[in-house]
């Protein structure tokens, strides 16, 4: 047992050196406290991995003495060779290796070894087996009084490890301290604790203030300085108008009308095939407001790096006015694309999603009416009653028969009309609330000179593919991702028309007001992965799209997904299992926009 626990806190170390290649990938950069939480950090994680696998191995005790050695010293020689190889792959895409990587490396498709490399692999796989076999053959000497102290302290010590890191780590996450944070992307499989609870005892008044501004070192966002309306070009308004979990095909003359109406009489521009960055708030609307994949998502939080086209509204004067529904705080986009935003309006008051939303359809009247007007002025109205499936119970029932929803009960087999029913209803109040926006709009005469984009973060399954899915953070289809998308007062609208009918995604949005509408020069590769959407669209056959813990690669035909494990999965346009071989070049295009703001400029 001795040897075995022995055996176990040695590959610590020995794993936690190996890390320190994590800590060396170009461009980054530690302060003193961040280098001093990651050595507690490392150590404590990796003493709760191999602490589990220690209890693994308990059965090798039994084993002849001979066999046990060989195979303990395999088993661990392919774990440091496998985490070695991962700080290459980080180094490479800073993202850890997974299934999705391996399939990809080894199809055939993307990458080629040379004989140079099967040797250097064969050597380091020899003398990582010896150098292990080595350590057993020694520990297998008897214990001494004194070895037994050492694995005393050495325990207590990493568990101290273990402890305090965890406990540092739910601190910083509380006060967004990024020096701190950043270090979970070096680490593989690292996954420490945070509690806005328990940290909230503490912090009564609730304000969870930064602790600290410091520049991001390991994100280049831009890649270069925007150069932003040097000849000071007039701006317009612009305005977002987003409702949460709105399905595309419920954007219509029956189920919100006053939309319809309004679109069709200021001639505007439907998308009939545009998608969400993701099937769940937090990567929706990360992509609409930074123009880049949802994937970016936590390293931008840990950082708190705001979006540019918020700081570029506010380098060009324009009033914000920042209208949501539910909580700007849950996800934390008070840290993330409203950072720099200051007295920035948390939500709604409490109470349901239809009055929360015609709260916040009232304090953006008042704005509008009382803002100034010599300057040009940003909207973003984020409705909620759709993702709740809620209306007041005074508002006329237009779709019957209307269901109660219980997620407890439903399953493939429920009857999706009365649900479909009540969330259409609910769609429909939302629209009863616009029609007030629209009308202030055109008696302000401020019409004319108002860029306004109409979607959704997400869309809302109602088991269209019939796997017993609801809602949405679940699945990649149509169901979950595509969404309404409108555009109304483009003047330019050569090229525009013709793109209604392609692939277009939330990235689209951000680039496409910079250059047109807030005349920023630079090319758009510097802020965005996005395509401008007043360009020609030529040569888009895949979309990027994420969730909290998952990522996929959409096509016309095929979701190639990747669940938070890294195992990856092969389906069709309605999720269903296809045994085809995925183009691992179009796979490795959406990788390398994955990575490409953690790389620095060549």
């Amino acid at each position: 047992m001795k040897k075995l626990y022995s055996f176990v806190l040695i590959n610590i170390f020995i794993s936690s050196i190996i890390t320190i290649r994590y800590f060396w990938v170009p461009g980054s950069s530690f302060s003193w406290d961040g280098s001093f939480f990651s050595l507690f950090a490392v150590l404590g994680h990796f003493f709760s991995v191999y602490l589990l696998l220690f209890i693994l191995c308990f059965p090798f005790i039994w084993v002849k003495r001979t066999l046990s050695n060989i195979c303990l010293a395999a088993l661990f020689s392919l774990l440091q060779i496998v985490l070695y190889v991962d700080t290459i792959v980080f180094q490479q895409y800073r993202f850890h290796i997974n299934e999705s990587v391996l399939s990809m490396v080894f199809s055939g498709q993307v990458v080629d070894f040379s004989t140079i490399t099967y040797v250097l692999m064969f050597l380091l796989i020899l003398v990582s087996f010896g150098a292990e076999y080595l350590i057993l053959y020694l520990l297998d000497k008897k214990f001494s009084q004194k070895r037994s102290r050492i694995l005393i302290v050495s325990t207590v010590f990493l568990f101290g490890c273990f402890f305090i890191s965890h406990l540092i780590h739910m601190v910083a996450f509380y006060y967004a301290y990024s020096p701190i944070m950043i270090v979970k992307e070096y680490i593989p499989l690292y996954r420490p604790f945070t509690s806005k609870k328990i940290m909230g005892l503490f912090d009564k008044s609730g304000q969870r203030k930064t602790l600290i501004e410091k520049e991001h070192a390991t994100i280049y966002y831009p890649k270069n300085e925007l150069m932003i309306n040097p000849h000071n070009t007039t701006t317009p308004n612009i305005m977002f108008i987003v409702l949460d979990s709105w399905r595309y095909d419920t954007f219509s003359q029956e189920i919100s009308p006053n939309t319809y109406h309004f679109v069709k009489q200021n001639n505007g521009i439907i998308f009939n095939n545009h998608y969400s960055t993701g099937n769940a708030t937090r990567t929706g609307i990360f992509g609409l407001f930074y123009g880049i994949p949802g994937t970016y998502w936590d390293a931008f939080l840990r950082n708190r790096i705001p979006s540019l086209f918020i700081t570029t509204l506010q380098k060009e004067n324009y009033n914000i006015g920042i209208f949501t529904s539910a909580k700007v705080t849950a996800p934390e986009f008070d840290r993330t694309a409203f950072l720099t935003i200051k007295n920035l309006r948390i939500s709604s008051k409490d109470g349901s999603a239809s009055s929360r939303d015609k709260q916040l359809t009232d304090d953006w009247l008042n704005w509008y009416k009382s803002r100034d007007t010599s300057k040009p002025s940003f909207s973003f109205l984020f409705f909620d009653a759709p993702h709740a499936y809620d209306f007041p119970n005074y508002f006329e029932v237009k779709f019957n028969p209307i269901g109660e929803l219980n997620y407890m009960t439903l399953s493939n087999d429920t009857d999706p009309v009365p649900i479909f029913n009540r969330y259409k209803q609910s769609v429909y109040y939302d629209d009863y609330l616009l029609k007030k926006v629209y009308d202030e709009l055109e008696r302000s005469g401020s019409l004319d000179n108002t860029l306004i984009f109409i979607t959704g973060d997400h869309s809302q399954e109602m088991n269209d593919n019939n796997l017993g899915f609801w809602g949405h953070n679940g699945n990649y289809t149509d169901a979950q991702t595509k969404v309404p998308f409108i555009i109304v007062g483009a003047k330019d609208l050569k090229y525009i028309t013709d793109n209604i009918n392609k692939f277009t995604s939330h990235e689209d949005v951000v680039p496409t007001i910079m250059r047109h509408y807030l005349h920023v020069e630079n090319d758009i590769s510097d802020y965005s992965t996005g395509y401008d959407l007043f360009s020609p669209i030529i040569d888009r056959d895949w979309l990027l799209m994420s969730n909290y813990s998952s990522y996929a690669v959409r096509t016309r035909d095929n979701i190639y997904f990747v669940n938070r494990l890294g195992i990856s999965h092969y389906f069709d346009c309605h999720n269903n299992q296809v045994d085809k071989t995925p183009d691992y070049k179009t796979i490795q295009a959406a990788m390398n926009d994955m990575r490409y703001f953690f790389q620095t400029q060549k």
